[in-house]
């Protein structure tokens, strides 16, 4: 199906499909010719299942490659640049590409190198598998999750009808091309219905974030929390027109004071929940209603069944549900087919879902459950705080103690936050330490590593 995507768009109507900031404008037909040379220089290497790994920074280049081993019956393997060589190295090792592609290290070819070699006719073959995204690489050995077409195509489907996007949107993907959320939060699904994508290959810019968004008719935009922070707090994000633009966050909980920056101007804000397993799209509440209820993730979306366990974990099931993960034993399924997320949420009386925090987070202390989430919410709200992470840490008394690290605009005096702490906390959720640092370890999709920073405490005795 996805194979000839490009080519139906464009007989459809060919318009705009990717404006790539370095490269510049393809129309769908454009794009698929594209995807046809690639396919066509690939095929003298690459045959049916065969694997692809991509080193490399998002580009349009990038998004033909993924077309083109459609058309093979191959499968991508994006490779993040900014891990570590061994980490590359032992991808490489568990997927065996017929052929690499990467910009950065020279484990194999260019892409410029790639477009000017010599193609062949080939024929187009179907295969199931359409990508390995690699995940879980910040705590340990990654693991390469199956992402069959199935998976994509639905992912779309759900999006496509569930947010209400169509032809006439258009997106800035500032998220990283070797994770998924940013090929399938809103890039293919967006190819899929018509609408169009901006690329730009360089590091994020708050600034220019906000400058392609106004100036290129942009309608919806999905950043990391950390993202969203930066974008409403540079300048030009109090005196720009952002008014047409929906924005998604991801990958983390949005915090109440970035929210407010949204909602002081007016802009339609919304909190998604996903992961590499399972759409990554499952959820959808209206900005409006968001702005009633600033922590739910709404209800699940057209096709995805979710529902919680006697201990509170989210299940999904549907067919934008990943297969499992390469070379693993691991089943993460139940017995009647519901992924375990490893997330804690609640449902309230509407039927709104509300994330709580990541099972592996959950802090047990003095025989009481502690959300790190909670506590992070609730420090963030004094206006000194520009970042917290709340951890557990091993202790002979609580088996657990709360610990937070902080990063403030300035000096702060622990006793005056503890005594904010317990006008809104229980007691034993007040942090018996916090960590004051210059900033957070955070994982290339700006995700904060909180085993770096358990890893760091212990390394600190304590920091006491």
């Amino acid at each position: 199906m996805l194979e000839n995507l490009l080519k139906a768009r464009a007989n459809i109507e060919d318009k705009l499909a990717v404006e790539d900031l370095k490269l510049g404008c393809f129309k769908y037909s454009q794009l698929d010719e594209l995807s046809e040379d690639l396919a066509s220089r690939l095929s003298k290497s690459v045959k049916q299942s065969d694997k692809v790994c991509a080193i490399a920074q998002n580009s349009v280049y990038y998004l033909a490659l993924f077309f083109a081993l459609r058309k093979l019956g191959a499968t991508l393997v994006p490779i993040n640049p900014n891990v570590e060589k061994k980490m590359i190295e032992q991808i490489l090792k568990d997927t065996k590409p017929k052929v690499i592609i990467d910009e950065h290290f020279g484990y194999g070819v260019k892409f410029d190198e790639l477009l000017n070699s010599q193609g062949i006719d080939y024929e187009n073959k179907q295969s199931d598998i359409a990508m390995i995204l690699y995940t879980g690489g910040t705590t340990g050995k990654p693991k390469g999750a199956l992402i069959p077409e199935r998976q994509i195509v639905w992912n779309a489907i759900n999006t496509v009808f569930s947010w209400n996007i169509g032809a006439n949107d258009r997106t800035f993907n500032t998220m990283p091309m070797h994770h998924t959320a940013g090929w399938n939060v809103l890039t293919l699904p967006l190819l899929f219905c018509g609408g169009s994508v901006i690329l730009d290959s360089g590091k994020f810019d708050p600034g220019k974030t906000i400058d392609v968004l106004s100036t290129k008719g942009c309608t919806v935009y999905m950043g990391v929390p950390t993202m969203l922070d930066a974008i409403s707090k540079h300048p030009s994000f109090q005196v720009t027109d952002l008014s047409r633009v929906v924005f998604i966050s991801g990958g983390g909980v949005l915090s109440p004071r970035v929210f407010e920056r949204f909602k002081k101007r007016g802009l339609k804000i919304f909190q998604g929940y996903g992961l590499t397993e399972a759409g990554p799209n499952n959820f959808y509440i209206s900005p409006e209603r968001f702005a009633k209820k600033p922590w739910s993730v709404g209800k699940p979306m057209l096709f995805v069944q979710a529902k919680l366990d006697k201990t509170g974990e989210l299940l999904i099931k549907g067919p934008h549900v990943f297969q499992g993960y390469l070379g693993k034993e691991e089943n993460p399924f139940d017995s009647e087919g519901y992924l375990h997320t490893g997330d804690v949420f609640c449902i309230d009386e509407e039927g709104d879902f509300f994330f709580v925090d990541r099972i592996k987070d959950v802090i047990k202390t003095g025989g009481e459950n502690v959300y790190s989430t909670e506590v992070e919410r609730v420090i963030l709200e004094n206006a000194y705080v520009k970042e917290a992470a709340v951890i557990g840490v091993p202790d002979e008394h609580w088996g657990e103690k709360v610990v937070a690290f902080l990063v403030c605009e300035k000096p702060l005096n622990v006793e005056e936050l503890k005594q904010e702490l317990r006008k809104k906390l229980a007691s034993y959720k007040i942090p018996k330490d916090f960590v004051f640092v210059e900033s957070l370890p955070k994982s290339s999709f700006g995700k904060v590593l909180k085993s770096e920073l358990r890893r760091m405490y212990e390394k600190g005795g304590g920091f006491g």
